[in-house]
């Protein structure tokens, strides 16, 4: 292959990586902002139904799920957005191989927000909803609104407001 014919693939083979990665990274940041509206941020552990959470909803780690054993631990802002970001990647790179059709950086969002808040496992299922097109799409993802048995109103507005950002 000619000198400058390789230097053209290269070049079509850096500008195809950059867009894969600006595409990642824009939907990793819209997640990123809508889940941290979504949560709020506590530096101190609270009790969240079954565990303790702190900075933007994630798991305190090492804490036991009996809700009278208050951790001792804080988190600093910093802290809580890393450990976030970190959460929302490791939930797109499992979901993105189960979705099978072009997603929109808003709806990947909405799909993030709606992982990070019930796990990956009903993430994969909700993802595999959206790969086969279901027809009742929107009433499955706003039937994920029980906490400890019971709906919550908090899980309503959050399901409302994911569901507003997938669809715009």
């Amino acid at each position: 292959m000619p000198k400058k014919a390789l230097i053209i693939v290269v070049i079509i083979v850096v500008v195809y990586i950059l867009t894969k990665l600006l595409k990642v990274s824009d939907v990793i940041h819209k997640a990123r902002q809508f889940i941290a509206e979504q949560e709020s941020f506590s530096s101190r552990p609270y009790w969240d139904f079954k565990q303790w959470s702190w900075g933007y909803g994630t798991r305190v780690p090492d804490s036991t799920s009996s809700v009278n054993v208050v951790p001792a631990k804080t988190i600093s802002r910093d802290e809580a957005n890393t450990l976030m970001v970190s959460h929302i990647s490791n939930d797109y790179n499992a979901l993105k191989p189960l979705v099978k059709k072009p997603l929109s950086p808003n709806q990947w969002a909405a799909l993030l927000s709606f992982t990070y808040n019930l796990g990956v496992g009903t993430g994969k299922t909700m993802a595999n909803r959206i790969s086969n097109n279901v027809s009742n799409l929107e009433q499955l993802w706003k039937s994920y609104i029980y906490a400890g048995g019971q709906v919550n109103s908090g899980l309503v507005s959050r399901r409302n407001r994911e569901w507003n950002l997938y669809n715009s």
